[in-house]
């Protein structure tokens, strides 16, 4: 009885040993990916590591996804399109659609977008809530990079080329350009910058630090606006109204525009 109490024991030792190794196994492998160009995929793990890919709509289309740390991330190709999405601790969503391209990329515990629509739109976002969201349609390209917790939003538009960039904790960056306009923003240190180009013009708005405040707009074929303000100052241009300067804390406003230059 002692004997068989004993093999018992190290039958159970076994098999527990055996679900131990097999638990470690599954847990170390914290990576999930998907790749389709004709129908619906979705690869999972236990602790929420997801993959999710679906090309089935007006296939062949390509859908990629891959993700880890209990990111998750999600690519839809449609008609056409392609997708291709990478989470690492957050979300990240891709959709591409009518022969559109987008690619988000995600990483720490914040939120890369992209969607296109018969254009190109990158969406990153990088270290801690960083958030990105980026758009391109009718022959557009919208890109959006957030870095360490700072937001950053494009959109390119009817032959517009929108670029966003963000670093920093309260720092916004957003773009918007259309019919063949080229816009541009970047901000860091919890500052915001905002680039609007409605035409085939230029604006660029540049703002760092401290509340820093920078507006760019341009509507008038050819036309070129630029801004840039510095440790909490405030620059806003456009080529239809006179600009504005107020500088703060011995910092930068400066804009340069068809209606005149401050700074």
């Amino acid at each position: 009885m002692h004997r068989r109490s004993l093999q018992m024991s190290a039958a159970v030792a076994a098999v527990a040993l055996g679900i131990t190794v097999g638990t470690a196994a599954f847990a170390a492998s914290d990576h999930e990916s998907c790749s389709t160009t004709s129908s619906d995929v979705t690869s999972s793990n236990m602790d929420g590591t997801q993959a999710s890919c679906d090309a089935a709509i007006g296939a062949p289309n390509s859908a990629k996804a891959k993700a880890s740390k209990v990111g998750e991330a999600q690519s839809i190709g449609e008609d056409g399109g392609k997708a291709d999405s990478s989470a690492s601790g957050g979300k990240a969503f891709a959709q591409g659609e009518s022969a559109g391209s987008a690619t988000a990329e995600q990483s720490g515990t914040g939120m890369a977008q992209a969607t296109a629509n018969g254009g190109k739109a990158t969406a990153k976002a990088m270290g801690g809530a960083s958030s990105a969201d980026a758009s391109a349609t009718a022959g557009g390209k919208g890109t959006a990079t957030a870095k360490n917790g700072g937001g950053a939003s494009a959109e390119g538009d009817s032959g517009g080329n929108a670029m966003s960039t963000s670093s920093g904790v309260g720092s916004n960056a957003s773009s918007l350009a259309e019919n063949t306009g080229n816009a541009k923003a970047k901000a860091t240190g919890a500052a915001l910058a905002t680039a609007t180009a409605e035409a085939s013009c230029k604006a660029n708005a540049t703002a760092d630090a401290d509340g820093s405040k920078a507006g760019a707009i341009c509507s008038q074929q050819g036309s070129s606006v630029s801004a840039q303000a510095t440790k909490g100052s405030k620059a806003i241009g456009s080529d239809t109204s006179t600009p504005t300067c107020t500088p703060m804390n011995g910092g930068i406003a400066k804009v340069k525009s068809p209606m005149g230059n401050c700074g």
